[in-house]
Order: C-alpha cells, then structure tokens, then sequence
C-alpha cells in the first residue's frame, strides 16, 4: 500500500515538473509583441501677413468751435417800418448737444491667436504608417472666429480634410485699428503629422 501511494506522489511530481518546463519554454519561443506607432502631431509656425496702414483718421472738429453759437439770424423790417435793411435779432441761447464723444469699445492691436486645436491624426493614414504636412489658409473675421479655409498645399491628400477641421476651431483676438476690429486675410498655418516609433528593445 505504502509503494503504491509512493509511486503516485512521485509519479504527479515528475509530470508536474515537466508541464512547468513545457510551459517555460513555449512563454520563451514566442516573439516580442510590436507595439504600433504612435502618432505625433505638430501644430507648426503661423505665417500672418503685414496688415495695410491704416486710414488717415478724417479731420477733427474743433469742440469748442461747436459750443459757440451760431451767426445770429437777420429779419427784415416790415412794410412801412424802416428802411427794409435787414435788423440783428439778439440770438438765444440754445445749449449744442450735437458733440457727443464715443467711447471705443476695443483696444486697437495686432492679430493675436488665442486658440490653436491639433488636428486628429487619420486611422488610414496610422495603418499606412505616413507621415506628412499640410499648410492651410484662411481669414481671421471680426468676431475671432475663422473662415473660408482652404488647403494651399500638401504631403498627401489623407491628411487635408482633419487639417481643415482642426484650423475652423481656431480662435483670434482680431486685429484692431481705432477702436473697430478688422478682417485679417490669408492667414497661413502649417499642420506637420509624424509618428513616433517607441523603442521595443530589453
């Protein structure tokens, strides 16, 4: 009885050891799992053209020549009376409020971007493992907010249609000349899409 039990105990020791080997060496044969590239994206410089001088500003009015009162009307002496030259009637005195200065609501400046949104890098793009740039043009409106996007160039077009999207989020501080905000035309951006190659080594 005791050889039997004995034999058992042996027996389930040796063939447990030799899965654990079997199992070791298969976990070792396997290859390295490659992890795919992550992609990188690059918002690039911003290309603003010179803005036009502004316009001469028109010709101030003298205030106070607006608080003087005006050449004092004449009347004609009635038939009969006089010689019929015409007789100074002592004007009244009507307070001018005509001059009202306006406060300006904004502060004249430069194009400032306020909000610059990376575009998404395509899945089709991702697979393909490509990279490449865009450089898109637009305006800048009065309000901050973009308009009439257009792409001037390209590495490949699968890039175009997020490089797009990403510059129609842009937000500006619109550029402002005596206290009025102004539409900034051709604006160009440059969108660089890169992927990065993580090191799988050790």
């Amino acid at each position: 009885m005791f050889t039997r039990y004995a034999s058992a105990i042996l027996t389930g020791t040796l063939v447990t050891m030799g899965l654990l080997f079997v199992m070791q060496a298969l976990i070792s044969m396997q290859p390295a799992v490659e992890t795919e590239p992550r992609p990188r994206l690059t918002l690039g410089k911003m290309k603003i053209p010179e803005p036009l001088p502004p316009p001469q500003p028109p010709e101030q009015i003298d205030p106070e020549l607006l608080t003087k009162s005006p050449v004092p009307p004449t009347r004609l002496a009635p038939e009969g009376h006089g010689s019929g030259v015409g007789v100074n009637i002592p004007p009244q005195t009507v307070p001018d409020n005509s001059y009202r200065p306006t406060l300006q609501q904004y502060t004249d400046g430069p194009l400032v971007a306020l909000i610059r949104v990376a575009p998404t890098y395509p899945p089709a793009a991702t697979t393909r493992e490509l990279e490449g740039w865009v450089i898109v043009q637009f305006d800048v409106l009065a309000n901050g907010l973009v308009g009439n996007v257009e792409v001037v160039e390209s590495s490949h077009t699968v890039f175009e249609r997020n490089a797009i999207k990403a510059a129609q989020r842009f937000k500006f501080k619109p550029r402002v000349v005596d206290g009025e905000p102004q539409v900034s035309r051709n604006i160009q951006n440059q969108f660089t899409f890169t992927l990065d190659e993580e090191d799988n080594s050790g």
